[in-house]
């Protein structure tokens, strides 16, 4: 794989967990099995409450005894908060390392000249791995500087068109809550184990996945430039109410977005007010299971 374009994610923290019991600890509060996190750098999880709503999506790889996990900015000061409270004796500490770390995205983008992609060999690097084409590099910005020094930089807007293109969601304060992580697709990106102990929120989400199928999910949308979306926004088919927004990105041709939709309205063009129909379905990377006739609680 040739790394095409790299670029900074300050919206990106790192918190450093550590301590004894720190796997054994997450493994109880996180929607994926971390016992395969050696073999997964990166791997996508999600930090729900009680409902099984998601409140946070992480991506998470071990350095050495300590894990390091990489999430939105906005939520790293509210989720130490919220997970703190159930250390209890457990030897588990929780570090915000933002400050002395940074986070870079790379992108690849088809064939380049230059040479190969960063191996992630000056010291001090963590690498996680995002999708077929994405991948997070993690460490002291003086290290990022010089692995990263032979790849073109590119614009974080970039990055999330990329997100966008891939279908991985991103949850912020505002958006923080409203969805189970099928909802999100989650399940579809393997960042949900459906066969792992208890976590917080376990039994609410299981169940959605063994008692029936839900009624949104989230699909890619294209429509007009400087069309303003925000996570949380309304998009409307015809005159009903019929989906939120989770992510959106724009340039000077297009805003592409991931919504929450509800499933009947899977083929319809969308509008950011009633009777408007700007936005116009895209494919996402993976398939989304067709509807059943047993609707879970949403």
């Amino acid at each position: 794989m040739a790394w095409t374009h790299c670029t900074p994610l300050p919206s990106c923290a790192v918190i450093a967990v550590t301590g004894r019991d720190a796997r054994t600890f997450l493994q109880g509060q996180l929607t994926n099995d971390l016992l395969g996190l050696e073999r997964h750098p990166g791997m996508l999880a999600a930090y729900c409450n009680r409902q099984g709503r998601v409140l946070a999506i992480l991506r998470l790889a071990a350095d050495a005894e300590d894990l390091l996990v990489v999430l939105h900015r906005r939520l790293a000061v509210t989720l130490i908060g919220q997970i703190s409270q159930y250390v209890l004796r457990a030897d588990v500490r929780f570090e915000d390392r933002s400050d002395r770390i940074s986070v870079a995205g790379l992108i690849e983008a088809g064939p380049a000249p230059g040479g190969p992609p960063p191996a992630g060999a000056t010291p001090g690097l963590t690498r996680m791995v995002a999708s077929s084409r994405r991948m997070l590099l993690i460490g002291a910005r003086a290290a990022l500087d010089t692995e990263l020094a032979p790849v073109p930089p590119c614009s974080s807007a970039d990055w999330d068109r990329a997100c966008i293109a891939d279908g991985e969601p991103l949850v912020q304060p505002e958006t923080a809550a409203l969805w189970l992580p099928q909802m999100l697709n989650l399940d579809l990106l393997g960042a949900v184990n459906f066969n792992k102990g208890c976590y917080v929120g376990q039994e609410v989400i299981a169940r959605a996945q063994h008692l029936g199928r839900i009624k949104r999910r989230m699909l890619r949308y294209v429509g007009p430039a400087r069309a303003g979306l925000q996570p949380g926004h309304a998009l409307f088919s015809g005159n009903s109410l019929a989906a939120q927004v989770v992510a959106a990105t724009g340039d000077a041709g297009s805003t592409q977005c991931l919504a929450v939709v509800e499933l009947r309205y899977c083929s319809d063009l969308l509008g950011v007010k009633p009777g408007g129909s700007e936005f116009v379905p895209a494919d996402l990377p993976y398939a989304i299971p067709a509807p059943g006739a047993i609707e879970a609680d949403d």
